[in-house]
């Protein structure tokens, strides 16, 4: 969803074109073919799911709930797909703003709404699927003397997972779109014009007070609330203090039972918060809930959060000077091969386009593949901490029942969200390589295990290329002007130069 959800708003967010989007339609059109392709992928959905629905009475229900979340999945990413086209090649989001008007993101929050209500009215559809899957659960919970919780409503289930999987996104984005917007209308109104690398710095710069502000917010957007006093508080709250991360509190995340997961949001200790799903305290044993804790408490200790941030930046920097002088030869080709210039200026568009588009693609890639070797340090950080003699006392090499501890949790969490040990995820990969890392730990050195190195490569390599590459563009911008600084036909669309 996070992967869908960054695609949404990079397509929505693209600078147009002088003149906007090629190949337009009418307003109307726009919008109308847009809504309609929609309503007509939503249709198909609710057909769909009412036949899934059926077949479930079959001798084969597993192979019907695997199709029902395959098709869940196609239909938010096919709504996704209808309004990038749209926004691309009809010229939607201009038609929307020619409504609205271009009044900080309300046009940018209105195009991206028709695939935001697919993907909840998706959730809503395939609900029943969500259901049986409980019901198939309850006899196992009650055989192993779990706690059994009132089902919650549909809509109350949907409200669940728009405020965890896209509001817990989007709320960041849309405060750093909004306070963008702002910046840019104070600059417009100010008498000062600031030079064009201080103009980029300076709205990039919000990023940081609102990355450490953000986790109040989707604090209570997940409704959480302090865990309360007890045995289990009193141990996780020792497990901070002897891992050096200073939390603000350790709350409860409320899921119905539903949901095993647990979270750290925040950089600083007065703005960091421990998450602990109810389904989590109540389904895993003590052994395991540690090990999980100790996991997310990794993150804050190892300072994932910031350096997956370094890393993001490096990878899109590098991939950017990669490309450009790729992109300078084909854009010098185009504009040295002549013809009308509003032609011109829609070719040079849909290159930058392109190229964009392989930036953005790489970078995911390769913070995909950050992400994962972060979650296998956290992984070994969490069997470290749980590699401890009979007095709790912390053992040199890394035991076997530390790695137990910390396998059987991944076992529990993926049996109880119904997730396959061998699926493979953008950022935390399988569950199985992950259990395979764990047992390659057994018996190594505390302080010398191989995972900590590769990770410390990744931050100083993430490092030097941010310096080498703003080194570059400061040697290029102080030389001379490059000839193609020259607009071509007088636009400075046409124009272009490694500076762009």
């Amino acid at each position: 969803m996070q992967v869908l959800l960054i695609i949404l708003a990079a397509v929505v967010l693209l600078p147009a074109p002088e003149g906007g989007f090629p190949a337009r339609l009418e307003p109307l059109a726009s919008i109308g073919l847009v809504l309609g392709g929609i309503g007509i992928l939503l249709i198909v959905a609710a057909l769909n799911a009412r036949v899934l629905q059926r077949r479930l009475a079959g001798d084969r229900p597993l192979r019907e709930f695997e199709r029902a979340a395959r098709s869940l999945r196609f239909v938010q990413w096919a709504a996704v797909g209808i309004v990038a086209a749209g926004v691309l090649g009809t010229g939607f989001r201009e038609a929307v703003r020619g409504y609205v008007g271009d009044f900080l993101v309300i046009d940018e929050a209105l195009t991206m709404a028709p695939a935001l209500f697919a993907i909840v009215a998706a959730w809503w559809i395939f609900h029943p699927f969500e259901v049986r899957a409980r019901d198939a659960t309850l006899i196992r919970r009650l055989d192993e003397g779990l706690p059994v919780q009132a089902a919650p409503s549909r809509s109350a289930w949907v409200a669940m997972q728009f405020r965890t999987q896209v509001l817990i996104l989007l709320v960041p984005l849309g405060l750093l779109a909004v306070t963008g917007d702002v910046f840019e209308a104070l600059i417009a109104r100010s008498s000062y014009q600031p030079p064009g690398w201080l103009a980029t710095a300076m709205p990039a710069s919000l990023v940081i007070p609102i990355a450490i502000l953000a986790p109040a917010l989707v604090v209570r957007l997940l409704g959480a609330r302090p865990l309360p006093e007890g045995e289990v508080r009193t141990t996780l709250e020792s497990m901070c203090d002897r891992a050096g991360v200073r939390v603000r509190n350790i709350l409860l995340w409320p899921t119905g039972g539903r949901l095993v997961n647990a979270a750290v949001t925040g950089f600083v200790g007065r703005l960091r918060w421990v998450l602990l799903t109810d389904g989590l305290l109540e389904t895993l044993r003590r052994e395991q809930v540690m090990a999980v804790m100790a996991h997310e408490l990794a993150h804050a200790r190892r300072r994932h959060m910031p350096w997956m941030g370094v890393g993001l930046v490096a990878m899109s920097m590098v991939l950017a000077e990669a490309i450009d002088p790729i992109l300078l030869e084909v854009r010098s080709a185009r504009i040295e091969a002549g013809g009308a210039e509003a032609a011109i200026v829609s070719d040079l568009w849909w290159m930058d386009i392109a190229a964009t588009a392989v930036v953005l693609a790489g970078t995911l890639v390769g913070f995909g593949w950050i992400s994962r070797r972060f979650e296998r340090q956290a992984d070994a950080f969490a069997a470290v901490r749980m590699s401890v003699d009979a007095e709790d006392r912390p053992l040199g090499t890394v035991s076997v029942e530390g790695v137990d501890a910390m396998r059987s949790a991944l076992t529990a969490v993926a049996g109880v969200n119904g997730v396959d040990l061998k699926r493979f995820t953008w950022r935390h990969g399988s569950i199985a390589s992950r259990q395979r890392h764990l047992l390659g730990l057994i018996h190594r050195p505390i302080d010398r295990l191989p995972i900590d190195r590769v990770v410390r490569t990744i931050e100083i390599a993430s490092v030097v290329a941010i310096v080498l590459v703003v080194g570059r563009w400061y040697l290029i911008t102080s030389a001379e002007p490059s000839i193609f600084e020259d607009p071509a036909f007088g636009t400075p669309e046409v124009a272009f130069s490694l500076r762009e």
